[in-house]
């Protein structure tokens, strides 16, 4: 026995270490500090049984049992924060339990009531991990499913040893039948815990690693990549009878926002245009199954289940006369920002994203040369213009910028009605 906890000691103590300078490198994956901590301590608990075999005192054994109780309720928290939420109180209880019980001479001096008491602890901490991991969604539910069975295992030895410690009231840990092997299997459970968790935190850094390769690190928006590979999953999504459209959004004169208030305030400028648009596009479309990405520079794409394209022009208009009447703060200063939109669609059954692009992208080039804060409609081998004529926010261009867009609407509906006019 004491040459296995010496093993896992050591094994532990080498894990903590490791996930410590993991953390280190990575401040904001707090979740390895929790595990590191929690490691440190199980290993420092492995010692702390040796030692009592040499020093045989109750502190030996009350903070030895202790630590390992506390790197329980330390991992059931890792695995929260892990997941992303809030830490709770209720692993505390397990060692809370047996640290409370050295307050009487009645448990803390009878080694059968000792014993019952720490395994009951034990088995208390490892069902209360085996919850905290299972109401997780980290990982495969069959990953998750395993390692909270190991746990739920092991819970119920410990309960075995309680019910042994409270029915023949063993004088010493040698009265316990069979307890190397008992105590191996902890080992063993412990090691698989181990394996598993690593495969877990493997899936859980895939998944980050995936996701950053498909999102502007700027913006938090998908980027060109992450745009194309989930237009082919919402397109398997969207009805047929719907059209998919695609925006293609330029923020206009960006480059004199960026020469005369600075880089840094350009960068603000796009984070604070992808909040607006966003706001938008995610809360648009059947069941909200719009995609918003930044596909290089200042420009920026989404693509939205709509009825018609009289719809994706209210959409477009919509955001165009939003980023027009909202001022952005850039630090003392305040900037003017307006966009140009290209809007092209097709039928969900017949979308090709390439194709839909390069009309957007006519659309786009249309409404720039047009005197850009335009919505330009590409249909065919038509574009459509929707926009002010004149200085943005003034009372002129809202009313022309209202009957534009009702000539422009009733034209796009005249001609899905009647093509051959």
């Amino acid at each position: 026995m004491k040459t296995a906890f010496l093993m896992w000691s050591a094994q532990a103590l080498t894990l903590s270490i490791l996930l410590f300078a993991v953390w280190i490198h990575d401040r904001s994956q707090r979740h390895f500090l929790w595990f590191s901590i929690g490691f440190a301590l199980n290993s420092f608990g492995g010692v702390s049984q040796i030692l009592r075999y040499i020093f045989s005192d109750y502190a030996t054994i009350y903070i030895g049992n202790g630590m390992t109780l506390i790197a329980l309720a330390l991992w059931s928290n890792g695995f929260r924060v892990f997941d992303g939420r809030k830490i709770s109180a209720w692993p505390a209880t397990a060692p809370m339990i047996w640290f409370l019980s050295g307050l009487f001479p009645a448990i803390y001096t009878v080694f059968a009531y000792r014993m019952e008491t720490f395994f009951l602890a034990l088995a208390l901490g490892h069902i209360l991990m085996a919850q905290a991991l299972l109401s997780c969604r980290i990982s495969t539910p069959r990953y998750r499913g395993v390692l909270a069975g190991l746990w739920i295992a092991q819970s119920i030895v410990a309960l075995a040893f309680a019910i042994h410690g409270f029915w023949w009231q063993p004088k010493s840990i040698d009265d316990i039948p069979l307890v190397g092997a008992l105590i191996t299997l902890f080992i063993v459970g412990m090691v698989s815990t181990i394996v598993i968790l690593a495969k877990i935190i493997m899936d859980k850094n895939e998944l980050l690693l995936k996701q950053l390769s498909i999102t502007d690190p700027l913006t938090g928006a998908l980027n060109r990549r992450g745009l194309i590979e989930a237009a082919a999953a919402l397109k398997q999504k969207t009805e047929k009878s719907k059209l998919l459209a695609l925006f293609v959004f330029d923020l206009d004169h960006f480059k004199t926002i960026n020469d005369t208030f600075g880089h840094q305030a350009g960068d603000d400028v796009l984070s604070s245009f992808a909040k607006m648009v966003s706001s938008v596009i995610l809360q648009s479309g059947t069941d909200k199954k719009g995609l918003f990405a930044r596909s290089g520079g200042e420009e920026f794409c989404a693509l939205v289940p709509v009825a018609d394209l009289r719809q994706a022009a209210g959409l477009a208009e919509q955001i165009r006369t939003m980023v027009a009447s909202t001022p952005v703060v850039v630090g003392q200063s305040t900037v003017r920002l307006t966009t140009s939109i290209g809007v092209s669609a097709l039928p969900a059954d017949e979308f090709d994203f390439d194709a839909v692009m390069r009309q957007a992208d006519h659309g786009l080039y249309k409404a720039k040369a047009d005197g850009r804060n335009r919505t330009a409609v590409a249909r065919g081998d038509s574009v459509y213009c929707l926009g002010p004529a004149f200085e943005a926010g003034s009372p002129a261009a809202i009313d022309q910028d209202t009957d534009l867009q009702v000539a422009a609407l009733r034209r796009l509906t005249q001609r899905q009605l009647h093509p051959e006019t």
